[in-house]
């Protein structure tokens, strides 16, 4: 038996799109302010524009983080990480054959009016990884570009730039755009990754219209 239940609240689905997009001409204005793959879009202007995107990225974060511990806290908790690892385990063995396959744990409880389980565990991880990737990201983007207010990121960073590139010591500057480079680079991956989840396990409608069918479990 299925019931259809309110998923995600109207705030939810509007700060969630405006990551998205945010998140989407942030990287395009980045790409063309590291002179990436030819992107020309924003112009003379790309260096605030930049700024500026990453100043509202972080905002909507903020929102968006705040919401998931006060609202959330029992689904994304730290302490569910490795109930997360172990469910990717035995989901990555059911992919490649190698073992049974894994049920979807979400569920509804009509008595309690309330999720017995509301996301996919690797969602866990997921979450984390999106916000250590979105700290470091603007901890050395604000660096790189503020180094007098944040001598402290810049100093640690020259210090890693010549522990990990002896030879050619590499500058603190560098490393800090190394290293916000590479952060896209994997925050691209995971989100690709998350969208690609969210399709397989049917959630993608239910963050336009707020509502899902859930299996009631009890």
């Amino acid at each position: 038996m299925e019931v259809e239940v309110q998923r995600h609240p109207i705030f939810v689905r509007v700060v969630h799109w405006s990551i998205v997009i945010t998140g989407i001409l942030l990287a395009l204005s980045g790409m063309e302010l590291g002179g990436l793959y030819g992107v020309r879009i924003f112009g003379e202007n790309v260096l605030m524009i930049h700024l500026t995107l990453g100043f509202v990225f972080g905002c909507l974060w903020g929102m968006f983080g705040y919401y998931m511990i006060a609202k959330e806290w029992k689904w994304i908790s730290l302490t569910r990480i490795p109930y997360s690892v172990k469910f990717l385990y035995r989901e990555t063995l059911s992919w490649f054959l190698l073992g049974p396959h894994v049920e979807d744990p979400r569920g509804y409880s009509l008595k309690r009016r309330d999720y017995v389980e509301k996301i996919i565990p690797t969602q866990v991880m997921v979450f984390w990884i999106y916000v250590l990737l979105a700290v470091i990201m603007g901890l050395t983007g604000f660096a790189m570009y503020y180094q007098d207010v944040m001598k402290p990121v810049v100093d640690a960073a020259e210090v890693l730039g010549k522990a990990f590139n002896p030879a050619k010591e590499m500058t603190g500057y560098a490393f800090l755009r190394a290293l916000h480079r590479l952060c896209m680079y994997l925050f691209g991956l995971v989100m690709f990754m998350h969208a690609y989840a969210v399709t397989i396990f049917d959630v993608l409608i239910s963050m336009f219209t707020g509502k899902r069918r859930e299996r009631i479990l009890e």
